[in-house]
């Protein structure tokens, strides 16, 4: 089992390594939109800009698309370590299940709602850990998806329900 995960958390580094070179032409393309639209907020509020590049928590995501999402959610590579039942493609073991955590994330850490929560996850992935799971995401994921599909995968990671 212990080499089943570390097999499937090495194709997770190297699914996710790949991602930066497809945003490189996608951030060229943003950098003609106005500084709001250009990165995403960080999620924790004590951080106004971290040495990654995350903006400010000033900066506001548009509105985001719970039905793309998913589609999101595959491309970055994060089926590769989650799984959803309701998603088949997303069968991995190596991060925790995702399945109602659209509810689940406001129990997870005192003084952060289920949203809060969420972008501090993908943001700060080493800040709160489910037990039983080791830190194997990328920090500041946010920073490789332009801002509308990161508030599409965040409506949608708040849609999944018990």
């Amino acid at each position: 089992m212990k080499i089943t995960q570390l097999l499937l958390a090495m194709g997770c580094l190297l699914a996710l390594s790949a991602c930066p070179a497809e945003e490189t032409a996608q951030e060229s393309t943003s950098t003609e939109q106005s500084s709001t639209e250009q990165t995403p907020p960080s999620g924790v509020a004590e951080h106004t800009e971290s040495t990654d590049g995350a903006h400010s928590e000033a900066a506001a995501l548009p509105a985001g698309n719970a039905e793309a999402g998913p589609q999101v959610f595959i491309a970055r590579g994060c089926t590769a370590c989650h799984a959803i039942q309701s998603l088949p493609e997303a069968k991995g073991t190596i991060g925790p299940a995702l399945d109602g955590i659209g509810e689940r994330a406001a129990t997870r850490v005192e003084g952060l709602d289920a949203m809060a929560y969420l972008k501090q996850s993908i943001e700060e992935p080493e800040a709160y850990l489910v037990e039983g799971y080791t830190n194997m995401m990328v920090k500041g994921l946010n920073a490789q998806m332009s801002p509308q599909e990161y508030a599409d995968l965040l409506a949608y990671l708040m849609s999944l329900k018990s």
